[in-house]
């Protein structure tokens, strides 16, 4: 693997772990979820040490980047870095139980684009199926940002995870797919 290959590498990585902190950080407002909120601090505290690597990296490598790439990618490392300081500051305000500004339920309900988390329970939709086989982005515009699996956090999760009780899915698209989503699992629950 070429040095430009590796740093695009780790700066991927990043920009994936930011993105699915503030998705988590704004799912544990909407949801006034602790436990959703405590997993973007362990995704805070990941971050911090890619940006680390990505530091050392730099120092070690940069004369072989050369100096204008190697500024820009320690000035993408910081600006994912702050994204996810935010994802942080936002899931402190839900672990402490204080009130979230208004602005931010305006915006929510301003955007077509929705989030959503399900619970894999004992009557969910989901329980059993491999995520691959649910199609959601391709059926009605959904797509799997991240599932938390057997207590971690995986995100762009493989098509091959099988979904088991107890599992949270991350769930972002258009709000008609949204909508689609939650009467189905309502109606599960209803059976079951």
């Amino acid at each position: 693997m070429s040095i430009h290959q590796e740093i695009g590498e780790k700066l991927r990585e990043i920009k994936d772990k930011s993105e699915i902190a503030l998705y988590l950080a704004y799912s544990s407002i909407l949801y006034e979820s602790k436990s959703i909120a405590k997993g973007v601090l362990k995704f805070e505290e990941e971050i911090n040490k890619l940006r680390a690597e990505i530091q050392r990296f730099i120092i070690e490598e940069g004369e072989k980047l050369g100096t204008e790439t190697a500024m820009a990618v320690m000035l993408l490392t910081e600006s994912m870095e702050r994204i996810s300081d935010y994802a942080k500051d936002l899931a402190l305000t839900v672990l402490r139980g204080e009130e979230t500004h208004p602005v931010l339920e305006l915006a929510g309900e301003e955007v077509n684009e929705q989030v959503l988390v399900v619970e894999v329970n004992e009557d969910s939709i989901f329980l059993g199926k491999r995520i691959g086989d649910l199609a959601l982005d391709d059926r009605i515009g959904v797509r799997v940002i991240a599932v938390r699996h057997k207590d971690l956090w995986l995100y762009d999760p493989s098509e091959n995870i099988q979904l088991e009780k107890g599992d949270l899915l991350l769930l972002s698209g258009y709000r008609e797919g949204i909508e689609i989503l939650e009467e189905s699992e309502e109606e599960a629950e209803d059976i079951g």
